[in-house]
């Protein structure tokens, strides 16, 4: 008996454990579909099957949960991708590729677009929302394009002017292609993968050595 109650207990707690994650995919879901002004807690609450009151003992505020979610989301993603680049042995072109690659595919498949899509529309109303994406997640994204730049500078596959080009033009059709069915929902979206070979393509043809 006391087996089993330990069993439930451990079972309760799992099930804690995993309520933040739950109610973070609740709330992007909501904000997807009607946006996050009008969108209430207590809608995402009812969203992770939870009752009304049990989300404030996680999160106090729309904002906290939209911070948490970055974190959750995008932040990691973010580390995970410093990580490579710190270990990572093969050429610049196949570091380009693969860290395009995972922020689109988290941006795309893994659903994190719709960060930009509320800050995109409703950021004005949320100035501190947009700060602290811009200081969590685009300067680490900028910094870690700036480490890219300069591996490749000190390995000899680029160009010291490299060094002097502005990641966020490096970045831009990554985001793009991040944004494509939120900006022209409806119309194919190119080929993702033909698109960032090409443009790191043309960086290369750039800024690679001869």
């Amino acid at each position: 008996m006391q087996d089993q109650s330990q069993k439930n207990r451990k079972r309760r707690q799992r099930r804690k454990d995993a309520r933040p994650t739950e109610i973070i995919q609740a709330a992007m879901d909501l904000w997807k579909e009607r946006g996050f002004s009008a969108t209430r807690l207590e809608d995402v609450a009812a969203g992770a099957g939870i009752a009304k009151g049990t989300i404030y003992l996680y999160f106090p505020s729309k904002e906290a949960l939209f911070e948490a979610a970055v974190e959750e989301r995008l932040v990691a993603n973010m580390q995970s991708a410093e990580q490579v680049v710190a270990s990572f042995d093969g050429t610049t072109e196949e570091l380009l590729l693969g860290f395009f690659d995972k922020i689109r595919g988290e941006m795309v498949e893994g659903g994190a677009f719709i960060f930009l899509k509320v800050l995109l529309s409703e950021g004005h109303r949320f100035p501190d929302l947009v700060s602290r994406y811009e200081n969590t997640v685009m300067k680490r994204g900028i910094e870690t394009v700036r480490c890219i730049l300069r591996r490749g500078i000190d390995r000899g596959e680029l160009r010291s002017e490299a060094a002097e080009y502005d990641p966020l033009l490096i970045m831009a059709p990554a985001m793009m292609l991040s944004l494509w069915g939120t900006v022209f929902p409806g119309i194919t979206a190119p080929d993702a993968h033909q698109v960032l070979r090409q443009h790191v393509g043309m960086l290369l043809a750039s800024f690679g050595k001869e």
